[in-house]
């Protein structure tokens, strides 16, 4: 009876080791993994919230409608410093470049 506990003890603790080390990958599988899951995939959407579509540009010409447009007195600095965002914000505010 002693040994049918022992050989099955055995066994069992045998049982564990071999189940723990198939649950754990081995690190160059993992960091493959890893580094396909951050790799970009050609069908993924661009981010196109930098892109002015222009949809608000009437509210400006509505706040502002007694008002002249401002035209910039340093236009190079606009167009190349300031991004497409914020020069669109500046037009719907009434400031051209």
């Amino acid at each position: 009876m002693m040994r049918f506990r022992l050989m099955l003890l055995t066994a069992g603790l045998i049982g564990l080791q071999l189940a723990g080390c198939a649950m754990i990958e081995s690190p160059r599988v993992a960091m493959r993994r890893m580094t396909r899951q951050f790799t970009p995939n050609p069908v993924d959407a661009g981010d196109d919230s930098d892109k002015d579509k222009g949809e608000w540009d009437f509210v400006g010409d509505e706040g502002r409608a007694d008002y002249d447009r401002e035209r910039d007195p340093d236009p190079w600095w606009g167009k190349i410093f300031v991004s497409e965002k914020a020069r669109s914000i500046e037009r719907n505010c009434g400031v051209d470049y």
